[in-house]
């Protein structure tokens, strides 16, 4: 049973760091660049069918990714010091 409560307070905490990394991002369109991400587009829906609706769809999948990496990499570096100094 210790167990389970370990791996929830893991996933707790790993959500936590993304919620507070998330709000510090903010809005995608602020820190992604443009023509980055209509060459995103362009390449996924083709120049024909670019139009808003898939362009906010790309801004959000690239910041989530950005989202989950940032967060995976500074969980793990916690959990190697949290493991380092115990």
């Amino acid at each position: 049973m210790a167990t389970l409560a370990r791996k929830i307070g893991k996933i707790i905490f790993f959500l936590l760091i993304m919620a507070i990394i998330g709000r510090f991002l903010g809005d995608p369109y602020d820190w992604i660049n443009h023509d980055f991400g209509y060459w995103i587009v362009q390449k996924i829906y083709g120049s024909n069918d670019a139009g808003v609706e898939n362009v906010e769809n790309v801004f959000f999948f690239i910041s989530f990714i950005f989202l989950i990496v940032i967060t995976t990499i500074l969980y793990a570096l916690i959990m190697w010091f949290i493991q380092r100094f115990r």
